[in-house]
């Protein structure tokens, strides 16, 4: 959500947080600066710590590590061993290997996803991460490893205000866990489906290329994937402690057009006396389209 400086500056200075926000980003990769990841905000305004993972050495090299973010060259998932297949995009490198009775049917899939070397690896459980003792906002995208990753990492992630996972509606890779899936443990875990932050959509092989972005862009399918949010489950806001609402509430308002949940928590907070009075009126005047 977009809001005035001065709001924003009121809302900071009413919230003070005595930890930063704990962010885990697994499958951390370096994007194009039109495409900053989504806890951005939270670390422009200091209200963050970020620790990433990216087990692709050559990736790892391109981020920009600082003293707001550290990155680690760990594969998450549920501690057992693992091969790391490198492909010839790196955004398809996964544990699990590409299958290709699958992506020959999808546009450009076959050629981007070819394995072009294999490496062993030792998968490394969140939960056993005795340097990263809290996770707030888990933002995961590794190719199929999410659920091996949130079942070595369930106790933190029980304690989780949000997670964004990459769910896949196609199993591009063999033995790929879909949607559903990672729905199910999710809600396990305490958190519940809030929406999709986007959504991927890829015609089938064939396609001119002349067309190809006018049917990715206009289809309603194939889906193949999408980023997925999940939040504590909204019916226990109200049992959330202080600081916990707190986080949650910068990492919907900064970070996601939410607005519904923002006035929620917003006035979960004002009713503990730790919102001023007239923030939610600045809140909605903030979101009102401009008159006509």
């Amino acid at each position: 959500m977009q809001l005035p400086s001065d709001l924003l500056a009121d809302l900071l200075a009413a919230l003070p947080l005595a930890d930063p926000i704990e962010v885990a980003d697994v499958g951390a990769s370096a994007l194009p600066t039109s495409e900053a990841p989504p806890y951005a905000p939270l670390l422009d305004h200091g209200l963050a710590r970020l620790t990433g993972f990216e087990p692709n050495p050559e990736e790892l090299a391109k981020l920009p590590a600082d003293p707001r973010r550290r990155y680690l060259p760990h594969a998450v998932g549920d501690g057992g061993p693992a091969t790391l297949h490198l492909t010839r995009h790196p955004g398809f490198t996964s544990t699990l290997a590409p299958d290709p009775a699958i992506t020959a049917h999808i546009h450009s899939f076959a050629a981007l996803t070819e394995v072009t070397a294999r490496q062993p690896v030792r998968t490394v459980r969140l939960d056993d991460l005795a340097d990263l003792p809290r996770i707030d906002w888990l933002k995961i995208d590794i190719q199929g490893g999410e659920l091996a990753a949130f079942r070595g990492g369930a106790r933190k992630l029980s304690a989780a205000l949000c997670v964004q996972t990459e769910v896949a509606f196609v199993p591009i890779y063999r033995d790929q866990p879909l949607f559903a899936e990672q729905d199910a443990c999710l809600r396990d875990l305490g958190l519940r489906f809030f929406g999709f932050a986007s959504a991927n959509r890829f015609p089938f092989t064939g396609t001119p290329n002349a067309l190809y972005f006018t049917a990715k862009r206009r289809d309603i399918g194939q889906w193949i994937d999408a980023d997925a949010v999940y939040l504590a489950d909204f019916t226990r806001w109200e049992t959330l402690p202080a600081p916990d609402l707190i986080r949650l509430f910068l990492i919907v308002t900064l970070c996601y057009p939410a607005l519904g949940a923002t006035l929620r928590l917003a006035r979960l907070l004002a009713a503990r006396g730790l919102l001023p009075d007239g923030i939610i009126r600045r809140l909605i005047d903030a979101a009102a389209p401009p008159p006509a």
